[in-house]
């Protein structure tokens, strides 16, 4: 078995590089914070191996059948999971140990709270392996890796609620699945971080397919004293967006596209993407299963969403899907919708709301704070 140490910012860089030289059969053995003498090259050491057999290839050169294939694989299965536990033992500090329970019950309560498996198994992982390698033994292990995991996963998560102004013609676009509060976010925004600011505004509500949906936004506009121009064709947007340069921030409101709405919503999508100096936010309800905010993410992803803001987030107790699809998306949190009420029920996303509630303790202790 060929045994070798990779080093990167993250476990998982670090494993992609072992992947790359050894190969898809590369398995993981240990990962740890790398020592001080090779910080440098990375802040994780990752321990890989592979079997090499090239005994049992040469007097196998072909393999008669599927049955005996898998009892070659078996065998050698048996025989590397007997090698990685020899070298656990090797590698693992005396004392140094977290029971298999704690760290199951730990990832349990991860996919419970809506987590993806793989990222709940590698959120594990690492924290078991800071843990190990900072040597703390204070407090029960569970509790220890607990608060390791919401400490990797707050390092993880970007944070940029930042409006971007460069001068006139800011374009602000949101899109998402319909009912996610994209107008009412809209609007929020609008009061709040343009109007607060004295930026002038224009406000365009573009919708190619249905006639009559933006009374609900004029309204709004009219209430904030601001432009709000209808576009129902590609031509009136585009037209609308000319006729606004001169503003400092133009919101763009779109429709909820379906999946039977995709043509207009790929086009639209192409208009955009002429457009220079925009944003686009992502706007999804934190009340969504993970595999629904997947799915949403890759409908809208032909708009290119630079930020995620999510709504809602006053109706869950449990924010483990948010987490998984941001940390899977890799794009920063900008919003969170907390009601209906606008301006006020609007906050500056933080990593601190997203994890205070993640594990079922921490979600006992709020309940009984109440």
């Amino acid at each position: 078995m060929r045994i070798k140490s990779y080093y990167a910012n993250t476990v998982h860089a670090a494993f992609r590089q072992a992947l790359e030289e050894l190969g898809s059969d590369a398995v993981l053995i240990e990962s740890h914070p790398a020592p001080a003498e090779t910080r440098s090259m990375g802040e994780f050491e990752v321990v890989c191996g592979i079997v090499d057999n090239p005994a049992a290839k040469a007097n196998n050169p072909k393999r008669p059948s599927s049955a005996a294939r898998q009892d070659d694989l078996a065998a050698e299965l048996k025989m590397l999971r007997s090698q990685m536990d020899e070298l656990r033992n090797m590698l693992q500090p005396p004392g140094s140990d977290t029971p298999a329970t704690d760290l199951d019950e730990i990832r349990s309560e991860l996919i419970a709270a809506d987590i993806g498996p793989d990222l709940a198994a590698v959120l594990v992982d690492m924290a078991n392996a800071v843990r190990r390698g900072s040597g703390s033994r204070q407090g029960p292990a569970k509790d220890a890796l607990r608060r390791i995991v919401e400490t990797t996963i707050h390092g993880r998560l970007q944070i940029s609620p930042d409006i971007d102004w460069t001068g006139h013609g800011n374009v602000i676009v949101f899109v998402g699945p319909p009912g996610a509060g994209k107008t009412t976010s809209l609007a929020k925004i609008a009061v709040k971080h343009c109007l607060a600011a004295r930026r002038s505004l224009r406000i365009i509500s573009v919708d190619t397919e249905r006639v009559g949906v933006h009374e609900r936004l004029r309204a709004l506009a009219g209430v904030m004293g601001v432009a709000c121009t209808a576009a129902s064709s590609i031509g009136e947007f585009q037209d609308a967006l000319r006729d606004g340069r001169g503003k400092d921030y133009i919101l763009v409101d779109t429709p909820g596209f379906s999946a039977a709405d995709m043509d207009a919503a790929r086009e639209l999508a192409a208009a955009l993407k002429r457009v220079e100096s925009r944003e686009v936010y992502l706007v999804q309800s934190a009340c969504a299963k993970r595999q629904d905010l997947a799915a949403f993410s890759e409908r809208f992803s032909i708009f290119k969403p630079t930020k995620l803001l999510f709504t809602k987030m006053d109706e869950t107790t449990s924010t483990g899907s948010v987490i998984s699809e941001t940390l899977r998306l890799e794009k920063p949190l900008s919003f969170f919708g907390t009601g209906q009420g606008i301006p006020e029920d609007l906050e500056e996303a933080s990593a601190e709301a997203l994890i205070r509630n993640l594990f079922p303790t921490d979600r006992a202790a709020a309940a009984s704070a109440a």
